[in-house]
């Protein structure tokens, strides 16, 4: 009896110290391709030793066309270099990039309210369609807030825009819950 009350107990610390760390658990566990989740991993441990790789880093991974991958290499730059120092590098890659990857990049831009990169939102709201990056310019514009993306946004609504539903709805205006102060607060940021 005390052995198996020493292996159940030695296999419970094994799993609570295998479930702190999720780069020990097996490929399996995730979401994403073998081969993906080990470029991620790559990344992590190469912009935790050099930041200053992060805009070469942050390109290519935006023209790798695994979005995984690139959503994961954007956050990685944000929490090592910081979002400013790859904003250079995404200003002068933006215009050659797939729908796909300008809306990453565009989701990335309103999480970090970069006014430097407006000129893609204005861009990404002015598409006649409401393809994914316009989808996302949209949520940018509601993220980041100010007068600027409030003209914006209701021009888009009043023009009858195909986008006009999901900004209202981001902004918290649909079934009547125009109340949520957190969306509210989003919204009226400066």
């Amino acid at each position: 009896m005390k052995k198996i009350v020493s292996l159940l107990f030695a296999l419970s610390l094994a799993f609570a110290a295998w479930a702190q760390n999720p780069m020990d658990r097996p490929m399996e566990a995730f979401p994403v391709a073998k081969e993906t989740h080990v470029m991620c991993r790559e990344a992590w441990e190469q912009l935790q030793n050099n930041p200053a790789l992060a805009p070469q880093m942050v390109a290519a991974a935006l023209q790798s066309g695994i979005r995984p991958y690139s959503n994961a290499v954007l956050a990685y730059a944000d929490e090592t270099a910081g979002p400013q120092a790859v904003v250079k590098a995404v200003k002068k890659l933006y215009p050659s990039l797939s729908d796909a990857a300008k809306a990453d990049v565009l989701y990335w831009i309103g999480r970090n309210k970069l006014t430097a990169l407006q000129k893609f939102v204005d861009e990404g709201l002015a598409s006649p369609q409401a393809g994914e990056a316009a989808l996302a310019a949209a949520f940018a514009a509601v993220q980041m807030g100010g007068k600027h993306n409030q003209a914006l946004l209701d021009r888009c609504v009043e023009a009858g825009s195909p986008l006009a539903p999901e900004i209202q709805r981001l902004r918290g205006r649909v079934n009547g819950d125009d109340g949520d102060s957190t969306r509210n607060a989003l919204r009226d940021q400066k």
